[in-house]
């Protein structure tokens, strides 16, 4: 009898031993496929051949599809192979479609690169059946061209919820909480979950104003962290509980922050966080002076936390319980706003042209005006490189200054 041996992607036709038709010289020829690593295997030519064309097709759409993406999507290679993976088409009908809809409504190539980047299989969907309507529907109450490829770009996810079912009830929730367009974008960027709206977030929001809590500040929950109100009623209810009996009152305008670090923390993290705080200094009473001030410092990553600290105490040499005083120091970007400031407080001490000892919150949390005035413009003559420095563009190493490292005793 003989058999195909696959080895090395290469089919042999081999004689092998067939007791039941041994000696018959009419025994039918069968086929079946060998791997060096599995017993023989039956199978007809047949069934091989069909599945090689199989593969083949597989191949063929798969080779189409990166190119595809590649060349029309503006994709790099490594992630339109990827995707690949994810959505497969072997001809170019229903994503070309797709994308000349997309860009009639106001897609640049850059919008198109991160949608389908995140969302794939829309270059697939029904075009006119399924994404033609919800764009027109946003178009006609005024959310069009950049600022609609904006939302759908940051959360294609919306694309795939019903129209009448879940888009047109959460844009109607959002109008009547916001009145301003712009937040209305800002919150659909962000509204992954605003498809439950009746079952979670209405009632959610009913018990935030029923305790107190402004309009004012619901609207700044809904565009920042709606996930927040998407938790079931008895979940919800606990995380409030615990936030006022943290001592936050309900009308103030950090309890809604203080709910969202809450909300977003397990036990576990909490701790772990607490635990970061107390390594580099704070009591337990400076944590909890630092988190009424800031609650948000603990939607800080660990990471975060660390570098920010790090840089205040060691670097700059502030007190740990200087930074608890004024815990909104930890909101700011390290490398956008807190070095370049600090860097400049450092040149004009190096150069003794400041000797006053400046206070964290009149370096980090000032204004750009303010700042600018007070060290930058009045010292530029002196040091015509304070302005780069001011917006980063140029580091204290390319001046061949270096932070000092301190044990924090230092006070600036």
């Amino acid at each position: 009898m003989f058999c195909l041996s696959c080895d090395c992607n290469r089919l042999l036709l081999v004689r092998v031993p067939n007791a039941r038709y041994a000696g018959n010289s009419t025994t039918p020829l069968r086929f079946v496929l060998h791997n060096v690593n599995r017993p023989f295997v039956a199978k007809p030519l047949s069934s091989i051949v069909a599945v090689t064309c199989e593969n083949e097709k597989q191949n063929k759409e798969h080779s189409f599809t990166i190119t595809y993406l590649i060349k029309s999507c503006g994709l790099a290679p490594d992630v339109a192979a990827s995707l690949s993976k994810k959505v497969n088409f072997e001809t170019p009908e229903k994503p070309d479609l797709v994308l000349s809809i997309l860009r009639e409504h106001g897609f640049s190539n850059k919008h198109i690169s991160k949608l389908v980047k995140k969302c794939p299989d829309l270059l697939v969907r029904s075009a006119e059946k399924t994404l033609l309507p919800k764009l027109e529907f946003f178009a006609s109450v005024g959310i069009s061209g950049t600022a609609l490829a904006d939302v759908l770009s940051s959360n294609p996810a919306i694309l795939g919820r019903s129209l009448k079912k879940q888009i047109i009830p959460s844009y109607k929730f959002l109008k009547s909480l916001l009145s301003d367009d712009a937040k209305i974008v800002g919150a659909l960027k962000r509204a992954a979950y605003l498809h439950d709206v009746e079952k979670y977030i209405s009632p959610n929001i009913s018990a935030l104003r029923d305790i107190g809590v402004t309009k004012s500040c619901i609207s700044s929950l809904v565009i920042s962290n709606p996930g927040v109100l998407c938790e079931t009623s008895n979940k919800f209810d606990e995380s409030v509980k615990r936030v006022i009996n943290m001592g936050f009152s309900p009308s103030s305008g950090v309890f809604v922050h203080a709910l969202v670090a809450v909300s977003t923390a397990t036990d576990q993290t909490w701790k772990q966080k607490v635990a970061v705080y107390r390594s580099w200094g704070w009591s337990q009473n400076e944590f909890w002076l630092a988190f009424k001030k800031y609650p948000r410092c603990m939607t800080l990553s660990v990471e975060n936390i660390n570098a920010k600290m790090d840089f205040y105490i060691n670097q700059m040499g502030w007190q740990p319980s200087a930074v608890a005083r004024v815990a909104t120091v930890l909101a700011y970007s390290l490398k956008r706003r807190i070095i370049p400031r600090c860097s400049v407080i450092r040149v004009l001490q190096l150069k003794d042209l400041i000797k006053e000892n400046f206070g964290l919150s009149s370096v980090v949390m000032s204004s750009d005006e303010y700042f600018t005035d007070a060290f930058v413009t009045k010292y530029q003559e002196q040091v015509p490189q304070l302005l780069d420095i001011f917006r980063g563009k140029i580091e204290l190493s390319e001046l061949g200054v270096e932070f000092e490292q301190n044990s924090g005793e230092k006070q600036l």
